[in-house]
């Protein structure tokens, strides 16, 4: 019964902490808006679609237009590996969790810019 306690009350601090809480809502918040935001362009992408852009060859990667979602889908997952690490080594390593969690929310950052990028290439 001890390591239970212990191991409660070593999230209980990790859930505590402030700047855990607000990259993790900022994550979770951008992660949200981008498959809201492809959802919405998704109407319009029925087809054989671009899917990546290169300033030197242009479009070099096109693909089925369901395979934009890989990037929320990409960024979730980064997202929920990061959290269970972070909850995990907080205790022992906190600067490295904090990386963990500051790292997600750049992560989910780069993925709406990409997609962005993506449905604009496809106007």
């Amino acid at each position: 019964m001890p390591i239970f306690q212990h191991q409660f009350s070593l999230t209980k601090t990790y859930w505590r902490d402030r700047f855990i809480l607000i990259n993790l809502a900022i994550s979770l918040i951008l992660n949200a808006s981008l498959w809201f935001f492809l959802f919405q362009q998704a109407i319009n992408l029925f087809e054989l679609k671009p899917l990546h852009y290169n300033i030197y060859f242009g479009i070099d990667l096109f693909g089925q237009w369901y395979r934009i979602f890989l990037l929320p889908l990409i960024g979730l997952i980064f997202y929920l590996i990061n959290s269970a690490i972070g909850l995990v080594i907080f205790q022992k390593e906190k600067i490295f969790s904090y990386f963990l969690i500051g790292t997600s929310s750049f992560v989910q950052l780069i993925l709406i810019i990409a997609a962005i990028f993506i449905v604009y290439v496809n106007l």
